[in-house]
């Protein structure tokens, strides 16, 4: 078993003197992060070792558990990323958000997406009967989440109605981004617009 009682400042057996880096604690966890969603982009989660995600990220195993426990913990983290929209500078500035910002939001969203296929495809596959629990219960987080965004966003009215139709729209979200990523029936310029023009549909439905 890995000594988790403490992060390990060992970095150089994880790689090349180039990434022997002490970092602190925000930014080690940070790392590890970023190696991971790179690794977890280009196959699946049993195609990825725990060697391999200390190495990406320029560390060791030790820290790897003192930061996410598991292999599985950090999978899971960086799935849980993937269920947050990017901020807008209408919502920093307390304005309402219009449709040229609604449209970069998604744009800004789905060039993440469009670099880590594997892991939203993966979160996508978690509706399938049988499919694994944790990574279905982390995908419900992302949906709610995205329910309290939007209203918030688009300063719609809250009530059962209206987030029943932000569910609705989430299912054409996923199916439309299934078509982009996997199927090729879409292009992004294309789901980008969809994505636009649906919410956009959908609060003025509430706003009547």
């Amino acid at each position: 078993m890995p000594d988790v009682a403490s992060p390990s400042t060992d970095d150089a057996a994880a790689g090349d003197a180039g990434r022997r880096i002490r970092l602190d604690a925000d930014d080690r966890r940070d790392q590890i992060l970023k190696g991971a969603r790179r690794l977890f982009a280009e196959r699946p989660y049993s195609g990825v070792s725990t060697t391999e995600l200390a190495a990406a990220a320029g560390t060791t195993r030790t820290n790897l558990h003192y930061y996410f426990g598991t292999k599985r913990g950090l999978y899971l983290e960086v799935l849980r990323e993937f269920g947050q929209l990017p901020a807008l500078p209408a919502e920093r500035a307390g304005r309402a958000t219009g449709p040229a910002e609604l449209a970069r939001l998604f744009a800004r969203w789905l060039d993440v997406l469009e670099q880590h296929p594997q892991t939203i495809m993966t979160m996508i596959g978690t509706t399938a009967p049988g499919s694994d629990p944790e990574v279905e219960a982390v995908f419900r987080d992302g949906l709610r989440a995205w329910e309290d965004r939007l209203i918030a966003v688009l300063e719609l009215r809250d009530d059962p109605s209206t987030r029943a139709m932000i569910r609705s729209f989430q299912g054409m979200v996923s199916a439309a981004i299934a078509e982009w990523l996997h199927g090729s029936s879409l292009t992004k310029a294309q789901v980008q617009a969809l994505l636009t023009r649906t919410l956009l549909c959908i609060a003025e439905d509430v706003a009547r």
